[in-house]
């Protein structure tokens, strides 16, 4: 599943009435945005969404898929056969319009420069029932657990409430967002039934981008969940997400080069929070619509240099970590990423264990460090990223199987000494020197030597919730003492455990 954020309507429309003022809306280089698969959960993989243009605004032609009462409508067919038939109110959106469709899939091909393989069946459905898709793609691709997993790491950093229920969340702001998606599983476009004649063009065209991409580069094995591998899957997914993003602008305006790309992050992140339910956290916003934000810089970027032929290369070659995706120039040399082991929990005590680790990456670490500080405060700070890797530790109470402690180790290396120590100005601004105790979280603690840098928070304990102890519900108290998390800061900065200590530090 691919998704996509509504905001690139309005920007399209803002491209193409701003087309006459070159001086305008020349596409441009700019720092990019986080992208944060690793802190906003996989399940943002799911799922295409768009805000609605402006009424009434002046749009290049595109091929459509609308019903031929009006609305959008990309019926439900088989590849190479005929559209099912209409059921219900839906019956108009249902029937045949295979040839609208293809007349799409070949002008979006001739903008990508991607052969069409085989035709793309769609179908139209309720918003409902779209999430009902994205649930179940989510649950079947994600193992049980990472998602609560992910929600106790927001929250033991505090970048979400201690009570926030992280997944509810997540499906809360999909819902409102979602306008379509493309499935590799059964190589089918699915559209929301809801949409405007607009943005239904807008979907479908960038949904069939990634069609042509599945059919030429394998999405559905290029996506597919790994654990540990959530900063290789956000640059991906960027890509994903720049590339549909770059084409939909060929076709809705004539040049994606005629949107700049300042312009689009400000439209993403101001529909995002126009749309967003009122208790979404900022990083949850920030991370839907950061793969298209930043992966449209990372494939303007690329066109810039060598056009349609230079992301191609990409496809064949793609970034591992998220810094190669912010800088391009990394990419060409293929900077790694320094190893980092995975924290220990043996400091905590009996009963403790790892239960989920992964590595956050530049783009996470500047969507959290924006959580803290200004945001380009945030991108400076990140920009010394070499490598990390966080643990959440857990104990259960054979007790009661309603409460649950849990604790958080993060280990990060950076560039230099110096980067290490502009980011450590930034945490102290956030959590104080030494050991700050929380009532609900329990301690955190950091410190930083020469270019590494280790936090601990909790542990803290929920009574109640789900099967993961996590989510939001349930009660939330501190549960450790500053003298122990020390104790624990110390061992994490050891680089004891199962990875042992990191490698050393990249020259910029």
């Amino acid at each position: 599943m691919i998704q996509r954020d509504r905001a690139a309507g309005a920007a399209a429309d803002e491209a193409q009435r701003e087309r006459a003022r070159p001086g305008r809306l020349r596409g441009r280089a700019a720092a990019a945005i986080a992208a944060v698969v690793a802190l906003a959960g996989t399940a943002m993989l799911a799922g295409c969404a768009q805000p609605a243009p402006p009424p009434g605004s002046a749009r290049a032609p595109a091929a459509s898929a609308k019903a031929p009462g009006g609305g959008a409508a990309a019926p439900e067919a088989q590849a190479g056969g005929k559209a099912g038939e209409g059921k219900g109110k839906g019956e108009d959106a249902e029937r045949a319009a295979d040839p609208e469709v293809a007349l799409a899939l070949a002008r979006v091909a001739k903008a990508r420069g991607l052969p069409v393989r085989r035709d793309v069946p769609s179908r139209v459905l309720a918003r409902s029932e779209i999430l009902d898709r994205v649930r179940a793609h989510v649950e079947r691709e994600i193992p049980e657990g990472v998602l609560d997993h992910q929600g106790e790491a927001l929250a033991a950093l505090e970048l979400i409430p201690a009570d926030y229920d992280f997944t509810a969340g997540m499906y809360r702001l999909l819902e409102g967002r979602i306008a379509g998606f493309y499935e590799p599983e059964d190589a089918t476009m699915y559209l929301v039934d809801d949409l405007s004649d607009d943005e239904a063009d807008e979907t479908l065209a960038h949904e069939l981008v990634h069609a042509l991409q599945d059919q030429s580069f394998a999405l559905g094995t290029l996506l597919e969940f790994k654990a540990g591998d959530s900063d290789r899957l956000a640059a991906v997914h960027a890509l994903v997400e720049g590339d549909a993003m770059s084409a939909m602008f060929d076709v809705l305006v004539g040049s994606a080069f005629q949107v700049d790309e300042s312009m689009l992050r400000k439209l993403v992140a101001m529909s995002t929070a126009l749309s967003s339910v009122g208790d979404t956290p900022i990083v949850l916003q920030e991370s839907l619509g950061a793969p298209y934000t930043d992966g449209f810089a990372f494939v303007q970027a690329l066109r810039r240099q060598g056009g349609w032929p230079a992301v191609d290369a990409a496809w064949r070659a793609l970034p591992d970590t998220t810094e190669q995706l912010l800088h391009p120039e990394k990419l060409a040399t293929r900077e790694p990423a320094l190893a980092v082991g995975v924290p220990t929990a043996a400091a905590l005590g009996p009963g403790f264990r790892v239960v989920f680790d992964d590595v956050m990456g530049e783009q996470a670490l500047r969507i959290a460090f924006a959580a803290y500080a200004h945001r380009e405060a945030a991108i400076g700070a990140a920009a010394g990223w070499g490598g990390d890797r966080f643990a959440v530790a857990r104990r259960d109470d054979p007790e009661d199987p309603s409460r649950r402690e849990f604790a958080l180790a993060w280990r990060l290396r950076f560039d230099s000494a110096a980067d290490a120590a502009e980011a450590g100005r930034l945490i102290e601004r956030r959590f104080g020197k030494g050991c700050r105790m929380r009532q609900a979280l329990g301690p955190i603690a950091w410190t930083a030597r020469g270019s590494d840098m280790a936090i601990v928070a909790g542990p803290y304990e929920r009574r109640g919730g789900g099967s993961g102890g996590a989510g939001g519900v349930g009660a939330v108290k501190a549960a450790g003492t500053c003298a122990g998390a020390k104790t624990w800061l110390a061992e994490v900065m050891a680089g004891a455990g199962t990875g042992g200590t990191a490698g050393e530090g990249r020259g910029k």
